[in-house]
């Protein structure tokens, strides 16, 4: 009987040291985020290490599904839909596997997203698509980074050992940044800054230039002053309308020079008009 109770007593300690000190994570857990656009990617994995072992072709093996990560299924979460490998994606969030090879890697997308690491279920596979992978600086534990970001992109990046596997995401800015505008002209029709904002947009990017144009009459006539003149001369001088363009330029410079906040302004005037000059 005393046995049996030594017994009990040890098993009730250890549960009860377990209940008050919860150890760290062998592989701890990481969150990366990168916004580009209107665009959030969004990753969530655990941090394995090298631990002086041989990972590829090894603890991580060739031509087997691997959870990219430890512990629960690494995710990945886009805000807006996206185009990655060629391949449309929905917004949302899915897990995200990998199967190594020598050569080239296969990066798969899967709908579900709240698992353990290892239970994937190729039914679920939202996406396949391959990438070569590259030699990199060594990485003790397994990192996902964003490089290479622009409006409209960025480089996602999976660094562990000396291996870096990476592959793109991209958006649909236009698309995205017009549907923004419409909503915002729709809920203030006769606001001026918006035009303004809008055509300030659409002339850098140099996109839907018929319908800015439109705009860029709309902020002169709600009295958008000198800068909707200077927004309305880049959209003629983005169509190559090159003499409407200095001419509205004059227009900016007549109204302009009445503000007040013209001796910081015109600088910007007279480098878009050497910009048209030297393109006529």
């Amino acid at each position: 009987m005393k046995k049996y109770l030594v017994i009990f007593t040890f098993i009730l300690f250890v549960v009860t040291l377990n209940a008050q000190f919860e150890q760290p994570r062998v592989s701890p857990q990481a969150s990366v985020s990168q916004t580009f656009g209107y665009t959030t990617v969004t990753i969530n994995y655990s941090r394995p290490s090298v631990h002086n072992r041989k990972i590829w072709g090894a603890l991580v093996p060739y031509d087997k599904v691997w959870r990219a990560g430890a512990n629960e299924a690494t995710t990945i979460q886009f805000t807006t839909d996206v185009t990655i490998g060629g391949n449309k994606v929905a917004a949302g969030i899915y897990s995200l596997f990998m199967i190594p090879a020598e050569e080239k890697w296969t990066i798969i997308l899967n709908t579900e997203s709240k698992i353990w690491g290892l239970s994937h279920k190729p039914e679920n596979d939202y996406l396949r698509f391959t990438v070569q992978p590259a030699q990199s600086r060594y990485c003790e534990q397994l990192q996902y980074c964003f490089t290479e970001v622009t409006d409209a992109s960025c480089l996602v990046s999976m660094n562990w050992e000396n291996l870096q596997v990476s592959f793109v995401v991209t958006s649909d800015l236009a698309s995205q940044a017009y549907f923004k505008m419409k909503e915002a002209i729709n809920k203030s029709p006769q606001d001026p800054s918006v035009y303004n904002a809008c055509v300030k947009f659409a002339a850098e990017k140099e996109v839907f230039l018929d319908e800015a144009l439109e705009w860029a009459d709309k902020a002169v006539l709600y009295g958008g002053g000198y800068v909707s003149y200077f927004f309305k001369a880049k959209i003629l001088f983005a169509q190559k309308k090159y003499v409407d363009a200095l001419r509205t330029i004059e227009k900016c410079r007549e109204v302009g020079r009445t503000d007040k906040n013209w001796d910081s302004f015109f600088s910007q005037v007279d480098f878009l008009e050497k910009q048209i000059k030297s393109s006529m």
